[in-house]
């Protein structure tokens, strides 16, 4: 049933099954009449007609009682409101001036809205509540063709790494990137996710991807990426079949990021293990590839108005920076003592992409984190 689809995306598109009105309706509560009978002012009722009911007739020199969504009858040209008649117990007297009546008003015409077989939603649109709006009134069947949910797997990799509520040594780190990426995916229907958290190992991570290369399409991995003796990533991906599209490209923070992809088209993105570095990349980056490989159609980010900065600090490369909203809207880039920095983090709203050469406050577009 078409009702189960929700946050589901569609894989095929959908086409009106009929005209949108599917005839001449009212859009008010009133009087249907012929323009030829509105300089009388008093006009017979000669009955009344509701939404859902089938379409009657109007006597020349007559009108008839309307309610909002009701069929226009075949002869009436407009529709007068109610509040600007004068209601008698079988007549009406127009207390409208006559300039402000023509021909059509209040009348919602057959088709304004859409012609049958009209376009009306698209291959890979995400279906939100309006889009269920839209299925249920347009669509010739209940039953609709959309993409499988993604299945995607979260692998933390780190001897460091320990869960909240466990006892805390100094040489240890709270894991924040697993409940930070199952938070950010959670809210998409159309993404499944689990996680788990690995030794740093190359025989644990290798395991680790084999055993969810098995039933996922996406691995997502923290850590265990750049080029330091304990970052086995790289090579478990290959060990298993993967191959490395790209490693270390000119962005800051999340420079070591690592995507990779097997034969079968499943995918690896391999994020640093700083938190700043996950949660922009992955929003900048696996965001779009998840959507891509769930059908999404993708959607340009728009350049924001106006971003405040205290720095006029460049970078040659790709860099993106935290930002909090202000309550009259406006962005400002927030202070950070780098990609570990969780504190700023856990208080800014998402980030502001500065292209190369750039500063803060120049050209930019912002990415929400939720």
């Amino acid at each position: 049933m078409f009702e189960e689809a929700f946050g589901r995306v569609l894989a095929e598109p959908i086409a009106a099954m009929h005209d949108s009105p599917a005839t001449d309706v009212s859009a008010m509560d009133g009087y249907a009449l012929r323009w030829s009978d509105v300089a009388s002012r008093t006009i017979s009722v000669v009955g009344t007609v509701a939404a859902g009911r089938a379409p009657i007739s109007l006597p020349s020199g007559a009108a008839v009682r309307i309610f909002t969504g009701a069929v226009i009858p075949p002869e009436a040209d407009l529709v007068v409101q109610r509040e600007h008649c004068l209601e008698q117990s079988d007549t009406i007297e127009l207390q409208c001036p006559p300039e402000s009546l023509r021909k059509g008003l209040n009348i919602r015409k057959r088709g304004e809205n859409a012609r049958a077989g009209d376009p009306v939603l698209s291959a890979g649109q995400l279906i939100r509540p309006q889009t269920m709006a839209g299925i249920a009134s347009f669509a010739h069947t209940n039953q609709l063709t959309v993409y499988r949910r993604v299945r995607v797997c979260i692998i933390n990799t780190g001897d460091e790494l320990i869960s909240l509520g466990e006892p805390f040594e100094p040489w240890q780190i709270r894991d924040s990137n697993g409940p930070m990426l199952e938070a950010m995916l959670s809210p998409l229907e159309w993404v499944h996710a689990r996680r788990m958290r690995v030794r740093d190992t190359l025989e644990s991570i290798e395991q680790a991807i084999r055993n969810a290369l098995v039933d996922h399409d996406a691995i997502l991995l923290t850590g265990g990426v750049s080029m330091g003796d304990m970052d086995f990533v790289p090579q478990a991906i290959e060990r298993v079949g993967g191959k490395i599209i790209f490693h270390r490209i000119p962005i800051r923070p999340g420079k070591p990021m690592l995507g990779a992809a097997t034969n079968e088209g499943k995918l690896f993105l391999g994020l640093p293990g700083n938190p700043l570095s996950v949660a922009t990349t992955f929003r900048r980056y696996g965001l779009s590839l998840l959507q891509s490989i769930g059908g999404i159609a993708q959607q340009e980010v728009a350049p924001v108005e106006k971003v405040i900065c205290d720095d006029e600090k460049k970078l040659n490369l790709l860099w993106f920076r935290l930002v909090q909203r202000r309550s009259d809207g406006v962005l400002v880039v927030a202070s950070s003592q780098g990609s570990g920095d969780v504190a700023s983090l856990a208080k800014c709203d998402g980030f502001v992409e500065i292209p190369p050469g750039e500063i803060a406050s120049g050209f930019r577009r912002f990415y929400r984190f939720s």
